[in-house]
């Protein structure tokens, strides 16, 4: 049932992430792995969706780690391909633009999370913070700086 409710959303946070459909997928099972063996862990005064995400992220951010360490992490820029439900491709308008897309690859990993979340899972900024593990501040700073250089990327676009 967990998995079923939270999938295609986990998926959606897992390729803003990593940008790989595979690795996506994987660290989309992992997350629900994780948190089934650890379920015991979980506070039930919390939400267990940020709980899952955060779950998801720190697994993505080991994976780009170890992928960057051994040389084995090349960042791909390609055409958007068909990789979520169209159910799911309504909720992401801003990764569907031609335009967007090659300007969400040139912002850092945590920059596209917390535009994820808050666009595709309207997430607050609190949510945001206990999904990265940090304070709600950085986490609207994060945003705030993540819609400046998109901003500022989209204008130099323009002009060109």
């Amino acid at each position: 049932m967990l998995v079923t409710k939270y999938q295609t959303s986990l998926l959606g946070l897992t390729w803003n992430i990593l940008r790989d459909k595979e690795a996506a997928k994987d660290m989309t099972q992992e997350a629900f792995i994780q948190c089934f063996l650890h379920l015991n862990r979980f506070d039930r005064t919390r939400s267990f969706k940020n709980w899952l995400y955060s779950i998801a992220f720190k697994r993505c951010l080991d994976r780009k780690k170890k992928e960057k360490s051994s040389s084995q992490f090349i960042n791909k820029i390609r055409k958007e391909e068909q990789l979520f439900t169209d159910d799911y491709n309504q909720k992401r308008k801003i990764e569907d633009s031609e335009i967007f897309s090659p300007l969400l690859n040139k912002l850092d990993t945590k920059e596209r999370t917390v535009l994820s979340l808050k666009m595709n899972e309207g997430y607050s900024a609190r949510e945001i913070a206990q999904v990265l593990g940090c304070a709600e501040s950085t986490a609207r700073v994060i945003f705030f700086n993540a819609k400046k250089k998109l901003k500022k990327m989209l204008m130099r676009n323009k002009n060109v």
